[in-house]
């Protein structure tokens, strides 16, 4: 059976991509709060079950992969880059990090900077649209281009000239952030959203939330702010303490990332804001987002990206690409991180790994040993 008629087999079964409420919940019903609170539910339940590719080539040996990072300051940026790292290495490949320091401009020089080293492939966590140039030319060469958060949604990208672009449907987790803070308001809050919509996935990301939010009754969005993240050191502290003074508490908060709550928090305890009075919902699934969500220090949930498996699939992903097979056809459903289930699915361990065993799954299609 391939891949994709495995999908259609699980989909048909409510497993994967069809089961995100984002396809069959465009809107709230009748009584918002209580299909919120039902959607939130279902988010922070276990993800145990493999819908991944269950075939592959054979990678070959010796091939050469460039990953450009959007920011190494940026916990997951970083990560990424620690994780293909070790997927290269059980084939054998050669593999490099550029770092592109946070700005399009610098993401540009990156990238001719992973072109010069010739790669069979590049990954990047950077926005495409904003690389349009540099990708046409790697492709032009035959270089094989794979986005991670690249692109507004997951999959192939023939616009954008990505092979596939990898992450969770971003409508998806805006909606399951505003679920989360539906159900956690009993429907009645005032809003800020917090936004870097130099990425397209966070711009999606927030307008699913925003538009989410906007269908109860109940809830009202004071603010919608967009900046680039690299600016979020500077922007947060004064964006928190003007959102406190113009809008009062209790207050509810939402982010594309947790790492803009690194700087909010610290603005809102100088403020004497009680973790009960700020409410703050990001998506990622940061180290320090879990660090903050198991304390009860005012961030009570994000929705995770399953890192370590993401990175996974983009060197699979590049190996079909460089075979000419085409993509997985892979997304892994959005996860919502609670202090109810924090400690769950790789919680511990401050991050979000599947309980599905990812990497014993990859390696056992690309015929290697662990």
């Amino acid at each position: 059976m391939t891949t994709w008629s495995r999908r259609n087999l699980l989909a048909s079964a409510g497993i994967g991509i069809a089961a995100s409420p984002l396809f069959r919940r465009p809107a709230l019903a009748a009584d918002p709060v209580a299909e919120a609170r039902a959607a939130a539910a279902r988010y922070a339940g276990p993800q145990t079950v493999w819908t991944g590719p269950i075939s592959a080539p054979k990678p070959e040996p010796g091939r050469t992969i460039v990953y450009l990072s959007g920011d190494e300051q940026n916990d997951i940026s970083h990560l990424y880059g620690v994780y293909m790292g070790q997927a290269a290495r059980h084939l054998g490949w050669n593999y490099s990090v550029i770092d592109g320091k946070g700005s399009p401009a610098t993401w540009v020089a990156g990238f001719n900077q992973a072109i010069a080293l010739n790669p069979q492939g590049i990954a990047i966590f950077a926005d495409a649209k904003s690389l349009q140039g540099p990708i046409q030319t790697a492709v032009g060469k035959g270089i094989k281009v794979v986005g991670l958060h690249a692109a507004s949604l997951p999959g192939p990208q023939p616009d954008l000239h990505l092979f596939v672009n990898i992450e969770e449907d971003a409508r998806a987790i805006g909606q399951a952030q505003a679920d989360w803070v539906i159900a956690q308001s009993n429907g009645n809050a005032r809003v800020v959203i917090v936004t870097h919509n130099e990425y397209e996935i966070a711009q999606t990301k927030s307008y699913a939330t925003r538009d989410r939010l906007k269908a109860c009754p109940g809830i009202t969005v004071v603010d919608y702010v967009s900046f680039p993240a690299s600016a979020a050191a500077q922007r947060m502290p004064q964006l928190t303490t003007s959102w406190v003074q113009r809008f009062g508490l209790p207050l509810y908060v939402t982010s594309v990332g947790d790492n803009d709550f690194d700087f909010a928090v610290p603005a809102l305890r100088s403020a004497g804001v009680k973790p009960s009075q700020a409410n703050l919902t990001g998506s990622d699934g940061n180290r320090s987002a879990y660090a903050r969500i198991r304390a009860g220090e005012y961030q009570t949930a994000t929705v995770a990206e399953p890192i370590g498996l993401q990175a996974y699939q983009a060197i699979d992903e590049l190996n079909r690409a460089i075979q000419n097979a085409p993509p997985s056809g892979f997304v892994q459903p959005p996860y919502l991180v609670t202090a109810a289930n924090v400690d769950r699915e790789g919680g511990k361990e401050d991050t979000f790994i599947p309980d599905n065993h990812y990497i014993e799954h990859y390696l056992a299609i690309w015929g290697v040993k662990s």
